[in-house]
């Protein structure tokens, strides 16, 4: 009994290495052993296999934010409906394309990019988005599709104009500056 116990503990210590280690921990390290090409102050909330299978076909630039959730899609899986019966396909269809990700974008929660598209510098894409095509420079866009809703210098002015001013530095004192602000009592 002892040892069906030990043998369940080391399985799971090993998928805790293989997982969490790897893949939490040191998440961007990973990806580019994987292949992506990642810039610095990255930061990328969404799981490795999120990047699909073929991460090397995934570019990000520097300072870049990736939402929980967010799925890089980089080949077109409907092939499989008739790549059988066409001469020249091989196994793995023959749609790819490349996402490519430039500095200062930010991609919101749930987000799905799909092949062979480029978010331009200072950009950003809503949550929940679907990207078809190419967002230029310094836009933001949102929906699915995705559309441009405003320019960066556009969404700036209507934030500032929704700010919520605060004081706090630590999450104690937000969470106490926030409850009064938006609640109008202290929780």
């Amino acid at each position: 009994m002892l040892k069906i116990i030990l043998s369940g503990i080391r399985k799971r210590w090993v998928f805790f290495k293989a997982y969490y280690i790897r893949c939490r921990a040191d998440k961007i390290k990973y990806l580019r052993f994987l292949g992506a090409r990642i810039g610095k102050s990255c930061n990328i909330y969404t799981a490795p296999h999120n990047f699909g299978t073929e991460p090397w076909l995934v570019e990000i630039g520097n300072n870049v934010t990736l939402g929980q959730g967010v799925l890089l899609i980089t080949h077109d899986g409907t092939s499989r409906l008739f790549r059988d019966n066409m001469p020249g396909m091989n196994p793995f269809g023959n749609r790819f394309g490349t996402i490519v990700i430039r500095d200062n974008c930010f991609i919101g929660n749930n987000a799905i990019l799909l092949p062979g598209i480029e978010i331009g510098p200072d950009s950003a894409v809503g949550a929940g988005s679907v990207v078809t095509r190419t967002v230029p420079p310094r836009t933001i866009v949102a929906g699915n599709p995705a559309r441009p809703i405003k320019t960066l210098d556009e969404y700036i002015e209507s934030y500032t104009q929704r700010m919520i001013p605060l004081e706090a530095r630590d999450r104690e004192v937000l969470r106490q500056e926030l409850t009064i602000k938006l609640w109008g009592e202290k929780r």
